[in-house]
């Protein structure tokens, strides 16, 4: 494998000009790119688009495709609101991570035409480039508390602001099918900094890292709403039968919150921690800059990196089916590609205490009083 470059997860910024919220203009520039999307709707679009914050629907973030999503699709857009829809894409993440989730749109144009002899021309109803849902959760306004969500097959973005503040960007899920065709390799860089980590380790660390021979058919944690103290694969893909593994594969790759699995990075070399922190990097600059400080704060709150762990299963070549994850106490990734001969990645970030918001929002509620009069709740 080649060896990619280390990548400091802070960006390489010094501590004392990493930007946080509450010390930037971060939710403001999203808030304004959603309220220039938001009033350049229809009413119609409007009420399609806008449901309450607590709306229970605000957790359910499935990639795959589905019937009766609320939400408006990007196909029902015009030229202009498109744009709008796009600014508000690119205002909330870094610009790498909002070039994936452009390819991993453009990438059902090739599916649909890679799954014709199978499905026909009823593929085109679920393979649709436009066909990702946005909703925003709460109207965008400076200084409230409301969120936003692109959902569709292979892409589930998920941003949180609480009280002005841009607390969270989990979860944050990029797939692809196929993972590697002609140009696309959209989540190579991923891959590529896995398997230089995996190859780098000795042969007692690989041992202590690799937790099972196979690997699940997907995410570990799947897409529950909220990440329990131990969750278990399930036995397949949804709606696919191709990677099944048995209820003893699943308790090899369980999810133990209290108890990672794998190796721990304080325990590498100097080079294999350059890989893993580039691993690490990959996954949380998916976040708009002026977050990432934050992030690696709460990472460093809970323990510091040191303390992440690093855990493999499956095989050790890119053409074999395979699964990582490192995982925290506030962090987890999951990047799984067991499907289609190893040829069909699902990559996702995910904060265990704070996906959605859901640790600030708690706080948030605590220290404001939200029983007076003329207060919504």
């Amino acid at each position: 494998m080649t060896s990619t470059p280390h990548v400091p997860p802070d960006g390489g910024l010094p501590e004392a000009h990493r930007p946080r919220p509450g010390g930037s203009f971060d939710a403001t520039a999203v808030t304004f790119a959603a309220m220039g999307l938001f009033d350049g709707l229809s009413a119609d679009q409007r009420t399609r688009v806008l449901l309450p914050h607590d709306d229970p629907g605000r957790t359910h973030w499935n990639f795959l495709p589905e019937s009766g999503r609320h939400g408006l699709p990007l196909g029902e857009l015009d030229r202009r609101q498109e744009a709008l829809a796009h600014r508000l894409i690119a205002e909330s993440m870094s610009i790498p991570a909002y070039a994936r989730v452009i390819q991993v749109m453009t990438n059902e144009h090739v599916l649909r035409e890679l799954n014709l002899p199978v499905f026909g021309h009823i593929a085109a109803t679920f393979r649709d480039a436009r066909g990702y849902y946005l909703t925003f959760f709460g109207q965008p306004q400076p200084d409230t508390t409301w969120g936003w969500r692109l959902v569709g097959h292979h892409l589930s973005v998920n941003i949180t602001v609480v009280d002005g503040d841009l607390v969270s960007a989990t979860p944050f899920l990029l797939g692809a099918e196929p993972a590697r065709f002609g140009p696309f390799r959209i989540l190579g860089e991923e891959e590529d900094t896995a398997f230089a980590l995996l190859d780098s380790l000795t042969g007692p660390q690989q041992k202590q890292t690799v937790i099972h021979s196979k690997p699940p058919a997907d995410f570990v944690t799947r897409t529950v709403a909220t990440i329990g103290e131990v969750e278990y694969p399930a036995h397949h893909g949804v709606g696919r039968r191709d990677a099944m593994i048995t209820d003893d594969d699943r308790k090899a790759l369980a999810y133990f919150r209290a108890h990672p699995r794998g190796i721990r990075a304080g325990d590498l070399s100097a080079a294999q921690r350059a890989h893993f922190d580039a691993l690490l990097a990959h996954f949380v600059q998916r976040a708009r800059p002026g977050l990432i400080g934050y992030e690696m704060d709460r990472i460093g709150a809970a323990g510091g990196t040191d303390e992440l762990h690093f855990a493999w299963a499956g095989g050790t070549a890119i053409d074999q089916p395979h699964y990582f994850r490192v995982q925290g106490p506030v962090t987890l990734v999951e990047f799984d590609n067991a499907e289609d001969n190893a040829n069909h990645v699902h990559s996702v970030w995910r904060d265990p205490s704070n996906d959605f918001g859901a640790d600030l929002l708690i706080k948030h509620h605590l220290e404001h009083d939200h029983t007076g009069p003329g207060v919504e709740h």
